[in-house]
């Protein structure tokens, strides 16, 4: 006969006890080493989204600014014994247009255009422009509905023939114009 005092039971309930706290502890390593990969992943990750996001939103302002911005040439003129044209162009845009002096300016006959560089000063050598805001309301800057009159000094005197005009903003919103003398 077997006399059984319940050694096997506790035996048995040790081994269970063993079983629980190994799959415990795996649970909670398999935990800390799941925490620690989603920082690194986020650590890794947030700076790129960072930076994306701050393309997109930079981007947009610009596109806004371009879309809000739009010029009009709406008369050209010279004079018959001078090196001087002058080119009247309108803010038609929604906003002011500030660094008009950023602007570039093309002038020439056709197919003989040329970059003019922006020069303010009355005894600069040509060629050259400056400008004028016409209908200024006093505050100095190009805002909407005012007349920018441009004046070119030319470095020849202006012939008889077909001229071009184009003026680019600094954002790029550009005019372009055909005229004769």
């Amino acid at each position: 006969m077997y006399w059984d005092l319940g050694f096997s039971r506790r035996y048995k309930y040790r081994n269970e006890d063993v079983k629980m706290s190994e799959t415990a502890i795996t649970t909670a390593i398999i935990t800390i080493a799941c925490v620690i990969c989603a920082g690194m992943l986020i650590s890794a990750i947030y700076p790129a989204m960072h930076r994306a996001t701050s393309s997109v939103i930079s981007t947009s302002e610009k596109l806004g600014e371009r879309i809000e911005t739009s010029i009009d040439i709406i008369a050209e003129a010279t004079n018959d014994t001078s090196q001087h044209a002058y080119i009247w162009v309108k803010n038609i845009g929604a906003s002011e247009i500030p660094q008009v002096e950023n602007s570039d300016v093309f002038f020439g006959k056709i197919n003989e255009f040329q970059r003019i560089p922006f020069n303010s000063s009355p005894s600069a050598p040509a060629p050259c422009w400056s400008y004028v805001i016409e209908n200024d309301d006093g505050n100095q800057r190009w805002d909407v509905g005012e007349t920018l009159k441009i004046t070119i000094n030319s470095s020849t005197p202006l012939t008889s023939g077909n001229y071009y005009v184009k003026i680019i903003l600094y954002n790029g919103v550009s005019a372009e114009d055909k005229f004769s003398i």
